[in-house]
């Protein structure tokens, strides 16, 4: 199985790069045919409800995950992990990454199958997170660092489901 991951720095040059094409705007009708009467104005098209998949709370109370909201919780949660020797994930996710996206429910079910393990989900598009997340070496999503008494044991990078179960079940035992 591929992994799949979305790597930061190549798609930020790309968005740099990209041309803002402008329309030009039009003052009249540019048609020399007469104009037609209007119809009643047509509602917007309805779309279909889709389950979100970056909740912000989870709807079972046995979960463990736990997302963090601001730089200032990330750094306060990350400092009490490691002085505190405790067990957690660390989810590093964003919104407009697909295979993030396709992890959500996975991360879900473990954060279920183990209650005791936190899993803390931090999205890399939070104002003032940027150089915390360049001291940790993080330079593509979805990364999972997993950590048993205060120290990082294990990285995870990519959308590899095997991998993720191996090592969340390392650190439960």
């Amino acid at each position: 199985m591929a992994r799949r991951l979305c790597r930061l720095p190549r798609l930020l040059p790309l968005a740099a790069a990209a041309p803002q094409r402008r329309l030009p705007i039009l003052a009249a009708n540019p048609s020399p045919a007469a104009r037609l009467p209007r119809s009643s104005p047509t509602p917007p098209p309805s779309f279909p409800a889709f389950p979100r998949l970056f909740s912000t709370s989870s709807s079972a109370g046995d979960s463990s995950m736990v997302v963090v909201g601001s730089a200032d919780s990330f750094d306060a949660i990350h400092t009490k992990v490691q002085d505190e020797k405790l067990p957690a994930m660390f989810y590093y996710t964003a919104v407009w990454c697909g295979p993030c996206r396709m992890m959500a429910p996975v991360i879900e079910k473990l954060s279920k199958q183990y209650p005791k393990i936190p899993v803390y989900k931090v999205d890399i598009d939070l104002d003032g997170i940027g150089n915390k997340l360049g001291a940790l070496k993080i330079c593509s999503v979805p990364t999972f660092h997993l950590y048993h008494k205060g120290e990082k044991t294990s990285e995870v990078v990519g959308a590899d489901v095997n991998k993720l179960q191996s090592a969340m079940e390392s650190l439960h035992k």
